[in-house]
């Protein structure tokens, strides 16, 4: 109740009677990056309260965070210190919190896992209050694409498994995977043109397989938008492996999947598919074993789609003469060669199981 009388007083002007924002502050300050046992008390406190709603048909739960934003979003790429053996303070284990976390949360995300608890039980985009909406998650969205997943690595700063850096990457990434609900149709464009610029940059394979799940999920949700710079990048002459790689797999999850691929052909157009099309054949001959094991999988699932593969009437003669036939041909050596076949197979396998949905859970992330 405090913190929505706090939140009314910011509106209206008044920042400076809002005391609980100010000790709030004051106590992320005095913990930094040395002292977690300060930041976790606060934020397991404080996020309950983010979670206030006048009562439990309102839409309105996350208005009292609004003024927070900032902090949750900094607080979502948080790396607790490891505290040594000789620190005073050892009272505060992560055993207090297993009734309130995943009893799987590592003790190094105690405090951001209390933030992604409150993002958690946030209404869906639909049923949310257009405020908390706009002002909270997609900010928080916004903000972590645009000044942690978009940012180039300074000069200097060491981008390695472990480094700073690299916990702010892949922790950005977790929190998206876990907000991609909240993508709505008028910042789909914009996020959508983010991850690919993202995933066009090099960077870690643990980082980039959350940053292939958001896709995914993106494509699933908003395949108009999602699906056109898909299908847009995949006919680059240009990729490097590493982002062909992870657009193979995104390609194979929304193509290939049974779970996920309905919800992309439905919303695709026949000139979409073309499209994807004539951008993975040319990587059936790619030197890298893995993007070219897809592409053949791609490949032999897309050309039924764009072209009859019945072999009636085709003869060696007029094989070459027309498209649809050399497709077919194509088609019909992947079909027919046992090899083709066994590879299939494997990858077919690969994407079968694939589960986007529980990597973009609580417990997934944590």
């Amino acid at each position: 109740k405090l913190l929505e009388l706090e939140y009314e007083r910011q509106v209206a002007g008044q920042p400076k009677k809002t005391p609980i924002f100010s000790a709030f502050e004051r106590l992320m300050r005095l913990a930094g990056g040395t002292k977690p046992h300060i930041s976790t008390v606060a934020v397991s406190k404080i996020s309950v309260a983010w979670a206030f709603q006048k009562d439990s048909n309102s839409s309105d739960m996350g208005l009292c965070a609004i003024p927070y934003r900032t902090h949750i979003a900094s607080l979502l790429i948080h790396k607790e210190c490891k505290l040594d053996d000789s620190t005073a303070n050892q009272a505060l284990s992560k055993n207090q919190w297993d009734k309130l976390l995943p009893k799987q949360t590592h003790y190094l995300s105690i405090t951001r896992g209390f933030v992604l608890l409150f993002l958690s039980k946030l209404p869906d985009a639909n049923e949310m209050c257009e405020i908390v909406l706009k002002d909270l998650v997609h900010f928080i969205i916004l903000y972590l694409l645009d000044n942690v997943c978009c940012a180039k690595v300074k000069a200097g700063d060491i981008f390695i498994s472990g480094s700073v850096e690299y916990a702010k990457r892949s922790r950005a990434w977790q929190a998206l995977c876990l907000l991609h609900r909240f993508v709505t149709d008028d910042i789909a464009l914009l996020v959508a043109s983010r991850v690919f610029q993202a995933m066009s940059m090099n960077s870690h394979g643990q980082i980039r397989y959350f940053m292939e799940i958001f896709t995914i999920q993106g494509i699933r949700k908003h395949p108009h938008h999602f699906g056109e710079h898909l299908a847009k990048e995949i006919r680059r002459a240009d990729l490097s492996l590493q982002y062909l790689s992870s657009l193979m797999i995104i390609g194979g999850n929304v193509i290939a999947n049974p779970r996920y691929q309905s919800e992309f052909f439905t919303a695709s157009t026949s000139q979409r598919v073309k499209d994807i099309l004539c951008g993975v054949i040319p990587w059936l001959s790619s030197t890298q074993g893995f993007s070219r094991a897809i592409a053949q999988l791609l490949v032999h699932k897309l050309i039924p789609i764009v072209a009859d593969t019945s072999l009636i009437g085709l003869t060696e003669d007029n094989a070459l003469t027309k498209d649809e036939a050399v497709l077919k041909k194509i088609y019909s050596f992947l079909e027919q060669n046992s090899d083709m076949r066994r590879l299939r197979g494997k990858q077919q396998n690969f994407f079968n199981s694939y589960d986007v949905e529980n990597a973009c859970s609580l417990e997934g992330l944590l």
